[in-house]
């Protein structure tokens, strides 16, 4: 009988360890489950988060691009204010016939707009073509919380740049305007732009627009500087010939503009087309000259025979 016991208490002691070695094997095994769980959803959450990161960059560069293209017809009756407070139409800088550089801007910009005006002044400056004789200007702001005085204060730094300020002064023009037509003047141009309310800042690209003189986007330049050869060809096609000279006229005839890059490249097959025009008319010249000698002096040594 008490062998029976001790082994009947032996085997429920068995059990018990078993029992007790196979709920802490159990528990083991879920911490490690729960705190691989926690891990990997660490990594996931990571990985979703810069993947959302990288899609909201993504869906910014997007937002702040330059889309025109060629032949847009911007909103000329669009209302803006001057620098000096009077009511003004966006086609009153375009019915002299004569093209516009237009950009975007806004006045409490810390970085990018007033490296864009201080490139648009040194052109003015370097440029074969005179401002108000042969193009305009056009400074749009569009934060519609800028004011004609603000306006007036920047447009009297962008004239301080350039060397002939009163011609400047009188065709750098520098408007603001409320949200609606700012809108409808950007929407047209395809210039985008992300404002971040809780800096009261603007994200935006950098560039500027030449437009034909009735209101058409004819190129655009991108970027923080323009290269003054290839903006004065570009107000030269925007123009419609009304910027012109041979020179010009020869540039423009053997290049073409590469919105890639916003510069005027060589066309081969026009420069050596022109190039061919240019030996055959040395090679017709040089033999006309020839002909010429030679019928001069044939009639000389005749006229000595006969005396």
């Amino acid at each position: 009988m008490t062998v029976k016991t001790n082994q009947s208490i032996s085997q429920k002691r068995l059990c018990s360890e078993l029992t007790q070695y196979l709920i802490n094997r159990i528990t083991l095994v879920m911490c490690f489950v729960a705190v691989f769980s926690l891990a990997c959803g660490k990594i996931f959450a990571d990985d979703f988060g810069d993947i959302q990161s990288a899609a909201q960059q993504n869906q910014d560069a997007q937002n702040l691009s330059i889309t025109a293209k060629p032949g847009t017809q911007l909103p000329l009756s669009a209302v803006f204010t001057d620098s000096e407070g009077h009511q003004v139409h966006l086609g009153d800088y375009f019915h002299k016939g004569r093209p516009v550089i237009l950009d975007f801007i806004y006045f409490r910009c810390p970085g990018v707009c007033p490296y864009v005006q201080q490139s648009v002044a040194t052109d003015i400056n370097k440029m074969p073509g005179v401002i108000g004789k042969d193009y305009e200007v056009v400074s749009i702001s569009f934060d519609p919380t800028d004011t004609p005085a603000a306006a007036a204060e920047k447009k009297a730094s962008y004239v301080a740049q350039c060397n002939d300020k009163q011609d400047v002064a009188a065709h750098w023009h520098v408007l603001t305007g409320n949200q609606k037509n700012i809108t409808a003047a950007v929407t047209a141009a395809g210039f985008h732009y992300i404002f971040y309310p809780a800096f009261g800042q603007y994200n935006h690209p950098a560039g500027i627009f030449v437009c034909t003189p009735d209101g058409r986007v004819s190129n655009v330049f991108e970027g923080l500087e323009y290269d003054p050869t290839n903006l004065n060809l570009a107000l030269v096609q925007a123009g419609d010939d009304r910027i012109t000279n041979v020179f010009d006229q020869i540039l423009l005839f053997c290049c073409s503009y590469d919105p890639q890059t916003g510069k005027y490249t060589p066309i081969a097959l026009r420069v050596m087309a022109l190039s061919g025009v240019a030996v055959v008319i040395g090679l017709a010249s040089i033999i006309g000259s020839l002909f010429y000698w030679e019928y001069k002096h044939r009639g000389r040594g005749s006229l000595g025979t006969q005396a």
